[in-house]
């Protein structure tokens, strides 16, 4: 898959302020977030209750298989909620959502609702842009999330976003090429990824890997060496270290060795795994939708291990902009719980490869009955515990494709580790600096 984070945001010139989210919180199962009603005397005198039809607006980049499953949920939403009309709007990639957000916002054409990745979100939050969702999440979903993504949906103390499209890395391995190099069982370390990678690669005559040579590997294989991104305030680089050199070392190695194929920043890793271009790769379960090669027989495993188990996630959250009406916030409060309920994160997850959101999803029987049929699907949430998300800093991910121009000089043989670690982190200075003057 291609990495879930774009290129930076730019700073949205307008700054639209609403206020609070004037709703109650009902039922989390069938979605919560009450709207508000006009309330009417009928004939025998008893109060009677009528919803006013209200219409909100969502920005998203769900393409194909997962598109229509969007709908879906969004069609049963419809249906329980009759006085609800949600108006999809669908982006082709998350780079023309993310320019078709900014734009909104400079013009003050906000959507009700949008799909956002952490730095955009980060940006929205600094300029007053979104609502605070403690007050329409019931407390008893909020703390039912998983915990890193809830984690990184909370900005000083306060939910501003829910988890929706989530996923995490696992390893895809071919059955096949596994069996002939005389592979019985997929490598759990970085020394037997290696080792294997080279016995399918001298056996089968392709690479056993398949390596995106970007940041965000250089960024999973630090964490999994036992480094850090950066120092504790965040205002420096701490992966210039004996980690950031480990990381950087394994993927050079991995191609001199002719062990693995460098896959471009901007493709998808399941392209070459559904051609047999490589045995293994390392990619988001979001992955497992778009491998449809009926030849190609495969797996999942956890990641290998380096020093330490780390997961990278993806994917994006939800959020609620705060130039809506009273009573569309009050509608996207309840379609957001009705989302991320245990019944339709469970229906998401299986008919789209993302993971369920909720922690009581992954014991309940709907979920653990798909999982004995659909293995594949049970292995990431097993390394949710050892997950992370990435610095939330725009000014960090502002230096991303220069850091992966470094990288990809380094695997090109035209300079050295140890450079190409300075270099970046001198980008990454630089940047965090400007960001923060």
């Amino acid at each position: 898959m291609k990495p879930k984070r774009k290129a930076l945001m730019a700073t949205a010139t307008a700054i639209v302020m609403g206020g609070l989210l004037a709703t109650g919180c009902g039922d989390e199962e069938t979605g919560g977030g009450g709207i508000p009603m006009n309330k009417t005397a009928n004939a025998s005198g008893q109060a009677a209750s009528s919803a006013q039809p209200v219409t909100i607006t969502f920005e998203e980049s769900m393409p194909g298989k997962l598109g229509k499953e969007l709908q879906k949920l969004t069609n049963e939403f419809e249906k329980q909620n009759p006085n609800i009309h949600v108006q999809l709007i669908f982006n082709g990639s998350y780079s023309t959502l993310e320019q078709k957000l900014t734009a909104a916002i400079s013009s003050g054409t906000e959507p009700t609702i949008a799909q956002v990745e952490e730095t955009w979100e980060t940006n929205y939050v600094q300029n007053g842009l979104i609502e605070p969702l403690d007050a329409v999440i019931p407390k008893s979903t909020q703390n039912d999330l998983i915990p890193i993504w809830r984690q990184d949906s909370t900005y000083n103390g306060k939910l501003m976003s829910v988890p929706f499209n989530k996923s995490a890395y696992v390893l895809y391995y071919n059955l096949d090429d596994l069996k002939k190099a005389g592979i019985s069982a997929p490598p759990t370390t970085w020394s037997e990824l290696e080792q294997d990678a080279i016995k399918i690669q001298k056996k089968e005559g392709i690479p056993g890997l398949g390596l995106q040579g970007n940041y965000y590997t250089f960024e999973m294989l630090l964490k999994q060496a036992g480094g850090q991104i950066l120092n504790a305030n965040n205002t420096k680089a701490a992966f210039n270290s004996s980690a950031g050199l480990a990381a950087l070392n394994f993927m050079k190695r991995l191609v001199d060795e002719h062990a693995a194929k460098v896959v471009g920043a901007n493709e998808y890793l399941s392209d070459g795994f559904n051609t047999n271009e490589y045995a293994m790769d390392l990619d988001t379960v979001a992955a497992m939708s778009f491998i449809n090669n009926p030849n190609i027989h495969w797996k999942v495993a956890p990641l290998p291990k380096g020093v330490t188990y780390a997961v990278p996630t993806a994917g994006l959250n939800l959020v609620i902009f705060n130039a809506a009406s009273s009573a569309q916030k009050a509608a996207a409060a309840k379609y957001l719980n009705f989302l991320i309920s245990v019944p339709s994160t469970i229906e998401w997850a299986e008919q789209t490869g993302y993971l369920p959101v909720r922690q009581s999803a992954l014991t309940n029987p709907a979920w653990t009955s798909y999982v004995k049929t659909h293995p594949n699907q049970g292995v990431a949430p097993s390394q949710l515990k050892y997950a992370y998300f990435s610095p939330r800093l725009a000014s960090l991910y502002s230096a991303e494709q220069e850091m992966s121009t470094q990288i990809g000089n380094l695997l090109a043989g035209r300079q050295t580790p140890q450079v190409t670690l300075q270099n970046m982190a001198n980008i990454t200075n630089q940047a965090l600096a400007q960001g923060n003057s």
